[in-house]
């Protein structure tokens, strides 16, 4: 997300984000970032997620801004509803730039209104292999034969999965990396210190001490 406020010159934008752990996380972690590469969140409005609502009118935030680039950290459910409400108030193409983390359809709003979607950009998180980055394909195919073997019948096939499945993956296997070495970093209480025994793969770990 930095990366493209870089590549076009932007120095500021508005988040909206729903008001649950996705939409906070979000824009801690965006916040972050954004400081780390002197970018300015000028202002954050939070969308209620029960009522569907924000506080204030969504017009005159935005209008009265001089800020014209608006990220949406919200789910596909609610950046749908949210698009179509500001499409109403005509607060998209040309006047704003509308930066979406999560796909919406385009078949949930009417023909017409195309040429004013043409202002909105969706940036979602994908997996190494979908960008033809190098990935660890022995281990990944190797989880994927685990999974076929005991749950087939949930085996959505390899091109299928989640990538927010293959994320829980990486984390998994990264905190399990990490165990090791941090344990050796602590010598007085490596007796102690939780590992692992058992095959390089994480699904096939066993931990000793875990419960010390």
């Amino acid at each position: 997300m930095a990366q493209l406020f870089i590549r076009f010159n932007w120095t500021s934008c508005i988040i909206i984000y729903q008001n649950d752990e996705y939409g906070t996380g979000g824009v801690q972690a965006i916040t972050d970032i954004f400081s780390n590469q002197k970018l300015i969140v000028s202002q954050m409005i939070m969308f209620d997620i029960v009522t569907r609502t924000i506080r204030g009118d969504l017009k005159s935030l935005l209008k009265n801004s001089s800020i014209r680039v608006i990220i949406l950290w919200m789910d596909s459910a609610y950046s749908s509803v949210f698009i179509q409400h500001a499409l109403d108030l005509d607060l998209l193409g040309p006047q704003f730039t509308w930066i979406l983390t999560t796909p919406i359809s385009l078949d949930s709003f009417n023909s017409t209104s195309y040429t004013k979607l043409s202002g909105m950009i969706t940036v979602e998180p994908v997996p190494g292999g979908a960008v033809n980055a190098p990935i660890n394909t022995t281990l990944l195919n190797a989880a994927y034969n685990i999974w076929q073997q005991y749950e087939p019948q949930t085996f959505p096939g390899a091109n299928n999965v989640d990538f927010y499945a293959i994320f829980a993956f990486d984390a998994t296997w990264s905190l399990i990396q990490g165990l090791n070495p941090l344990c050796s970093s602590f010598p007085n209480i490596s007796s102690t210190c939780m590992t692992f025994t058992g095959d390089s793969f994480c699904f096939d770990r066993r931990f000793v001490n875990s419960d010390t």
